[in-house]
């Protein structure tokens, strides 16, 4: 948005400075008795400058418009700069010269008092002299401009429906992007070097009043599109200046001109291919995915190289704040700058800080150890995607195996990836390696992490087997660059391998606070529920793949739990409630999450009818409710609904909170059936039962006076099969049951576990 301006800046300059030196000669003296025609060719021209300029600026000029604009304006600078004289010596003020044009050539467009005067401005940047007047030699020294102005408007014309016109032009190749901003670049630079702005002390004030009365002049009486916003976006590009220049930057030569002029053309460029090639968020393909991961190197390269941390040594809090104000309303009204100022400050505190200091009262502002930090992060999701991009995956033959994926991975060539395309800091290769390992080891899982090509987190008995699409691997990628910067943030024992680092209770709940008010702002999070952070460490340590019970989340587990929330909770959830949209179970109340109610009649009619588009990445699931009888379902959905009940549930009717807690837990369940159906019957023995329970036993111990771990392995397999927390007795009868047989868990037994949990689950301290 800046170089924009500053363009515009440009342009306002070349029509307004030659506006004035084309100025009246009313108070001065001719220097031969001659009369001049205001009717004359060469004047009239300049009625069509003002139309020109639209016509430049929504990028449909020619070159034969560009450059017979220019030369009209030339040659009546030429003109009046030779046979006419202002009421000041050798020059004209700038009320002559604007009541001049207003008079005779510019009755629509004219030049206000108050543009003229930052057009005074202006000249004296670019020309020096004085801002009352405009002196002859100083009209000269603006047609020498005018003409280098002149070519590098041919040159960017071509240009200008990319670099200005958003709004008409819907679309733009990446490459031409680059081609457009390149060309800015050389223009913008041509002209700082042939100008006097390196020594004047021209401000961003001046630039905004400038703008608006150009955008003024331009359209005249009648809106004229790429102007209309001003007022609106200025805010927003003073913000974007402050960061990355400061306040009150002051620039001392002509390299640090050139500097940060490169930074606001390479932030623009930024803006525009994200408008115009990534603001879709799709990433079809591993050339959109590398665009995608350009732009975010050079986004964070950009703050690097800014006048700010260069020069300060950080982007300051008040600086980051400021643009947050200013920018985040007009980007989206979902999320308030409060909650985004919060979570900003955790992720520089809590991830980005090397010494994790994790007091905000030390946080001065954005510095270069937390960039230095996320371009570390940044390079091991490049590494293991640049290995997933080398892949032949053979798409249509449906993709490649884990056993083929783990072949591939101990073939790559880490070594020249790191070292050539990556990084020559040896300290950055150590952890890059280390890195690999950590992938290396989640690929090697019993239950490796997988997705359907609907992105849905695959949970079967042929998981192991399963095939991977590129977009499956992309996927898993990055569930795992999420879930390691969970782990980094808030585990213990994370300087080294991370396959040695853990996460605690404690440390998932300070997760949890720490993004909780962007979680409600996005419906993430229940608004109704206290810190969710205990339950999920539960939740993580009973029911993903690698779940054990202990007081650790490891890195297997983290990376399983998140997956399992984006996959499932989230993504799976959506779907289920825009399909219940569809089949017209929704009512008009809404839910804490702004989403309609669902009357549970036919939420439930529904859920079992299109099971299988729903959870096609649990085809276990799927079969057995399909083998039901209808009373059985009832009997399943009533379990279901149980362990799904939210806070001041409404009676009938299913929200968008039971939907996400029902995904998961159907997540959950196949996750143990898969996980302990060791005869792959679709059913849990007893002996299967007791496998699972190990996972279990360290919670026992919290709900029982126990410390037998016979008796404790056994309070789990009689919550399994009699559907409740077992006393003494209870035990014992379950032992003499035993003796004529349990039968086998099913799926139904299963949920049923889920709602006696709940409880329990809620009771655990937060």
């Amino acid at each position: 948005m800046f170089s924009k301006t500053k363009m515009n800046i440009a342009m306002a300059v070349v029509l307004a400075l030659s506006s004035a030196g084309c100025s009246e000669f009313l108070n001065g003296k001719k220097a031969e008795p001659e009369v001049i025609e205001f009717s004359d060719a060469r004047f009239a021209c300049l009625k069509d400058i003002p139309n020109q300029l639209q016509k430049y600026s929504v990028g449909d000029a020619v070159e034969k418009d560009v450059r017979g604009g220019f030369d009209c304006m030339t040659d009546a600078l030429k003109y009046f700069n030779k046979r006419t004289f202002g009421s000041v010596e050798n020059g004209y003020t700038v009320e002559e010269m604007r009541k001049f044009f207003g008079k005779y050539f510019l009755k629509k467009n004219n030049v206000s008092p108050e543009f003229a005067a930052e057009l005074m401005k202006i000249k004296k940047a670019l020309l020096g002299g004085s801002t009352l007047y405009i002196t002859k030699d100083e009209i000269v020294r603006l047609i020498e401009i005018l003409n280098i102005v002149r070519d590098e408007a041919v040159e960017l014309a071509p240009h200008v429906k990319i670099l200005l016109n958003q709004t008409s032009q819907k679309s733009a190749e990446w490459e031409k992007i680059t081609s457009a901003t390149s060309q800015l670049r050389t223009s913008l630079q041509r002209l700082l070097v042939n100008t006097q702005i390196v020594k004047s002390e021209y401000s961003f004030d001046d630039a905004k009043r400038a703008l608006s009365g150009f955008s003024e002049f331009i359209r005249g009486n009648e809106p004229f599109a790429p102007y209309d916003l001003y007022g609106e976006w200025i805010p927003v590009v003073e913000g974007v200046k402050n960061v990355l220049m400061g306040e009150r930057a002051h620039f001392v030569d002509l390299k640090q001109w050139s500097e940060s002029l490169d930074t606001l053309i390479d932030l623009y460029e930024l803006a525009l291919k994200y408008h115009y090639s990534l603001s879709d968020l799709h990433f079809e393909d591993s050339g959109k995915l590398r665009q995608a991961s350009q732009f975010l190197y050079q986004g964070v390269k950009l703050l690097m190289n800014s006048h700010q941390m260069k020069t300060l040594g950080r982007i300051p809090v008040e600086d980051i704040d400021n643009l947050i104000d200013q920018a985040l309303p007009k980007l989206t009204m979902s999320i308030r700058p409060k909650s985004m100022k919060k979570t900003y400050r955790a992720v520089l505190i809590k991830i980005l800080d090397p010494d994790k200091k994790s007091d905000p009262r030390s946080l001065l502002g954005l510095e270069k150890k937390h960039l230095t930090t996320l371009i570390g992060e940044f390079n091991i999701w490049r590494l293991q995607q640049s290995f997933i991009d080398s892949i032949p995956v053979a798409e249509s033959n449906g993709g490649i195996t884990p056993q083929e994926l783990l072949a591939a991975y101990n073939k790559f060539n880490k070594t020249f990836v790191i070292e050539k395309g990556l990084t020559e800091d040896a300290f950055e290769q150590k952890a890059l390696e280390n890195a690999w390992a950590d992938y290396g080891e989640l690929l090697k899982n019993q239950m490796p992490v997988s997705f359907n090509k609907e992105g849905r987190l695959l949970i079967d008995q042929k998981s192991p087997t399963a095939k991977q699409t590129w977009a499956s691997l992309m996927k898993a990628n990055l569930m795992r660059a999420l879930s390691r910067m969970l782990l980094v943030g808030y585990g213990e024992n994370t300087k080294g391998r991370l396959s040695e680092a853990g996460m605690t209770k404690v440390g998932l709940i300070s997760w949890y606070d720490d993004f909780q008010e962007l979680g409600l702002d996005l419906k993430a999070f229940d608004p109704r529920s206290a810190n969710s952070g205990g339950r999920s460490f539960l939740e993580a340590n009973f029911f993903t793949f690698s779940g054990n019970g202990n007081e650790l989340m490891d890195q297997k587990e983290t990376y399983e739990f998140v997956s399992t929330l984006f996959a499932a909770g989230l993504s799976t959830a959506e779907a289920v409630s825009d399909h219940m949209i569809a089949a017209q179970c929704a009512i008009a109340e809404k839910d804490v999450f702004d989403k309609p109610f669902f009357k549970e009649s036919c939420f439930k009619d529904q859920l079992r009818k299109h099971i299988g588009v729903y959870f096609n990445n649990l085809p276990g699931l799927v079969q057995y409710v399909k083998s039901l009888s209808a009373a059985e379902w009832d009997q399943f959905y009533n379990y279901l609904s149980v362990a799904s009940v939210a806070v001041n549930q409404k009676v009938g009717y299913v929200e968008t909170a039971n939907i996400r807690t029902m995904v998961t837990i159907l997540h959950y369940i196949e996750g143990v059936v898969v996980m302990y159906d060791q005869d792959k019957n679709q059913r849990l023995s007893l002996d299967e039962v007791y496998g699972a329970s190990p996972r279990f036993i360290p919670f026992f111990r919290t709900v029982t006076d126990t410390k037998s771990e016979t008796l404790l392995k056994e309070g789990f397999a009689y919550l399994v099969f009699k559907g409740g927390i077992p006393g003494a007795a209870d035990l014992a009868g379950f032992q003499f049951s035993k003796m004529w047989g349990v039968g086998e868990a099913t799926r139904m037994e299963i949920v049923r576990l889920f709602g006696t949990l709940k409880d329990q689950l809620n009771k655990a301290k937060n």
